[in-house]
């Protein structure tokens, strides 16, 4: 059943009105009644089904203490609980394919893996039952904390017309690097399912020694996820994923975009004068290489995806336009929106903004979404 949408004084070009925007980063908020009738595993149906439901999620530190009016954030938009949610406040902010993320992102702060399991696998059948025939694109949730589970359930669902990719979390507690994830890497390969990873409320370092120590929320959420985008990013590269899955395609989600020529150069030049411990990489050591087959730049183009919320360009156009081109923009950021949360980006910076010429937008807005999920 349809939800109340919040009205919002957000201008929206009429312009936008005429070319299609596909939106990466669209949340859709089924409630656990919703959910809890696709639960197949009896005993994790009887406790989520219990009064407490979902265990609460750990937290140091709320956006509601930095956010005015005192609200968590998430819903300042509205709440999209049925497919019609989301086709009235996609229309709203003149987005033509919004791609629904039917995750629950305090999934990985449960600790119970029969628990998170079980949400999983709710979830994507909720989506294929609710959300899907609707004609909505959507990403599947995988349950990485179990890499061999993850890559079932890849197969169990990965060829279900409208899922046209994975959802899953970056933070500083697992780097993807790792060969445990392999299977998970080789199921999506074998589906043709690129990987998108979202910043993770679990997975924030106010859980760890260094989070401590952060008090506010513009480090927690406006500088941290873009620092563990960079390192996970980083240890994809340099693990040498990309060599033993070169098709694999992975997007970072609400990491931040503008470290990608820091990244870029700095990888390459570190790695041009010190190539000689690839060999000890374990996937590397495995496949029986003693390099990586390009530059690790070569992989950030290729690979690598960024979404643009929020875009937040320099004042300056001059400076936009060199940052959009040492950030490789026409080949490597995927428009996002963020809705429902107060983070919103309308793309109204693409008709706005004269750092965004026609080809530019257009890349940024709908084709290289088109290209990377064949939409």
């Amino acid at each position: 059943m349809a939800t109340e949408q919040v009205d919002t004084d957000l201008e929206i070009p009429a312009e936008a009105r005429d070319v299609r925007i596909i939106d990466l980063d669209f949340h859709m908020n089924p409630t656990e009644d919703q959910l809890i009738g696709y639960v197949e595993d009896d005993a994790a149906r009887e406790k989520l089904s219990t009064e407490f439901g979902m265990l609460p999620r750990k937290a140091k530190s709320d956006a509601a203490y930095a956010i005015p009016g005192g609200n968590e954030g998430l819903f300042t938009q509205g709440k999209a609980e049925a497919a019609e949610d989301v086709k009235l406040a996609a229309d709203k902010f003149a987005i033509d394919e919004p791609i629904v993320n039917v995750g629950l992102n305090n999934t990985p702060t449960q600790h119970n893996p029969v628990l998170k399991n079980a949400i999983v696998q709710a979830a994507n059948d909720f989506a294929l039952d609710q959300v899907i025939p609707e004609d909505l694109y959507c990403l599947m949730m995988v349950p990485q904390w179990d890499p061999e589970h993850a890559a079932e359930e890849i197969r169990r669902v990965g060829d279900e017309d409208g899922f046209i990719g994975a959802y899953g979390w970056f933070g500083p507690f697992a780097l993807f690097g790792e060969t445990r994830f392999d299977p998970m890497f080789e199921a999506l390969v074998e589906h043709d399912l690129p990987l998108v990873l979202h910043g993770s409320l679990s997975m924030w370092p106010q859980n760890t020694p260094v989070g401590d120590n952060m008090l506010s929320w513009t480090e927690m959420l406006g500088l941290d996820w873009p620092v563990f985008a960079q390192v996970n990013v980083a240890n994809m590269i340099m693990s040498g994923l990309f060599d033993k899955f070169p098709s694999l395609n992975v997007i970072i989600e609400e990491g931040g975009h503008w470290w990608i020529p820091f990244l870029r150069y700095r990888l390459d030049e570190f790695y041009e004068m010190h190539p000689d411990d690839i060999i000890i990489q374990p996937r590397k050591h495995e496949m029986g290489e003693r390099r990586l087959g390009r530059k690790p730049s070569e992989y950030l183009r290729d690979n690598v995806y960024v979404t643009t919320q929020p875009m937040a360009p320099p004042e300056r156009t001059r400076d936009t336009k060199q940052m959009l081109e040492q950030s490789m923009a026409e080949d490597t950021f995927l428009y996002s929106s963020d809705w429902p949360h107060q983070t919103l980006d309308p793309a109204t910076w693409a008709f706005r903004n004269p750092a965004f010429d026609d080809d530019l937008s257009k890349a940024i807005l709908h084709e290289n979404a088109e290209d990377l999920f064949g939409i």
